[in-house]
């Protein structure tokens, strides 16, 4: 071959692999443009994912080799600086646990926090409910004033046979302290009439002095509520909830089958209405609650809230029914070597009759800062040494709205607080936003097709 051929050649082969190379830099630089105008707040429909579809699972770092990230979805703190729970002080000589905090209503940078008093004195058998005024210091809520007993009207017992001793320690127990759409109530177990142990529901304007109107009252005296059949010795774990026109309920069960009905102010109950969506409901509860095994149950657990899915920063979000539920948190609960761990799901239902459920969260809800159940750890339920596997026992009591004057209603970027009792001896509370809890729902209906056109 003649040697301008070859040149010629040479020549074309360098061009080639120059225009190459340019259109690799061109596409690669507007490629990383692309990439940089990818909003990561878009809806998961607009990445084309549907909202049970589980995304792919980061490695994640934690103080306890028990967190798997598969099965718990941890949750920060927006507050302290290390991002885990704060805890709760109720000040020197003063212990309690299952706590619940409501943001003050008169107290910009304030909370009502109640909890149940752990015994310190000889000689008290009664059970109390604290509560005292408490702020944010150095990244510990801590009661302001005193904490005192609430002043509820001790009930006489009639506990038979082998829960006969129950009929021996009066006072409130169990309690839950939480804002309706109009109004703070505190409902709360002991002694009652109609079982063993009851639940009863009071007007917080009527027990503490925080600057409600206690004329507004609806419950001024404990009431003891009542539920559909069957009725069961000890009753518990019971939440309210109100619809859109202000009308309220109590749900009594979650699983295996649910039962709610409506709720007058004289503590009685109509109907049960879960019976038009028990087919639903099982279906769904069947698909998307945790698997039990030997020793696990699932039980309520928190009080109730109205949540809109989408931002209140958002000038187009409103209120709809079709995006806007009522929440609340239900306890995986496993009980094993005498020391029972709790995860909570979240549970949304529809917020108008038949409140048919809605979706479940697949992931159990783990705080960021549990630590491993571990020798010398403070407990009321184990003594000496900790056990292999397990985490400690966070219990969740209460859920509500962190901002002040925000009571029933709320939206996905606002905050919450959550408030639990660990190991039955202590108080933490961890503040979120609403949507973190969202993050992982299984939709009791699946996701919606597109019917194809033919």
């Amino acid at each position: 071959m003649p040697i301008r051929h070859i040149r010629l050649t040479r020549l074309i082969l360098t061009v080639v692999l120059v225009v190459i190379a340019l259109i690799v830099y061109v596409h690669h630089d507007r490629l990383e443009e692309e990439l940089s105008n990818i909003d990561l707040d878009l809806p998961l429909e607009a990445l084309g994912l549907e909202h049970n579809e589980s995304p792919v699972l980061v490695a994640d770092e934690d103080d306890s080799p028990i967190f798997n990230a598969s099965l718990y979805r941890k949750l920060y703190s927006l507050s302290t600086p290390d991002r885990q729970y704060f805890r709760i002080d109720w000040g020197s000589g003063y212990r309690a646990y299952n706590p619940n905090i409501i943001p003050h209503p008169t107290q910009s940078d304030a909370y009502i926090v109640a909890a149940l008093q752990v015994k310190v004195q000889e000689g008290i058998f009664d059970n109390s409910e604290i509560a005292c005024t408490a702020k944010f210091i150095d990244g510990t809520l801590k009661c302001t004033d005193t904490p005192t007993p609430l002043p509820i009207e001790r009930t006489e017992g009639h506990c038979p046979g082998d829960l006969y001793f129950h009929n021996l320690r009066g006072g409130p127990r169990d309690a839950r302290m939480f804002y309706g759409p109009h109004a703070a109530y505190l409902m709360y177990g002991t002694l009652a009439e109609n079982s063993c142990l009851g639940l009863f529901l009071q007007d917080l304007s009527v027990l503490r002095d925080d600057g409600f109107d206690p004329k507004e009252a609806t419950f001024k005296n404990g009431t003891e509520l009542q539920r559909p059949p069957p009725y069961g010795i000890i009753q518990k774990n019971w939440f309210l909830f109100w619809d859109p026109q202000g009308r309220m309920y109590a749900h009594h069960d979650i699983y295996p089958m649910r039962t709610f009905a409506a709720l007058s102010l004289g503590g009685s109950t109509g109907r049960d209405l879960s019976v038009s969506t028990a087919y639903h409901d099982s279906a769904c509860m069947a698909r998307h609650m945790p698997t039990l095994q030997l020793d696990e149950t699932i039980h309520q657990a928190t009080n109730s809230l109205s949540i809109t899915q989408c931002k209140r920063s958002d000038r187009w979000c409103h209120p709809t029914d079709d995006n806007t539920f009522l929440m609340t948190i239900v306890h995986h609960q496993m009980f094993h070597e005498w020391h029972a761990q709790y995860y909570g799901h979240i549970v949304l239902f529809k917020r108008d009759a038949p409140f048919e459920l809605h979706a479940i969260s697949k992931k159990g809800l783990w705080i960021n800062g549990k630590k491993p159940h571990s020798c010398g750890m403070e407990s009321m339920l184990v003594s000496g040494c900790g056990i292999s596997g397990h985490d400690e026992l966070f219990y969740m009591t209460s859920m509500s709205w962190a901002n002040q004057n925000q009571t029933y209603h709320g939206y996905i970027d606002d905050p919450l607080l959550l408030a639990f009792g660990i190991e039955d001896v202590r108080s933490g509370g961890i503040d979120v936003l609403a949507g973190d809890l969202l993050q992982d729902l299984a939709l009791c209906d699946g996701p919606k097709k597109v019917k194809s056109q033919s």
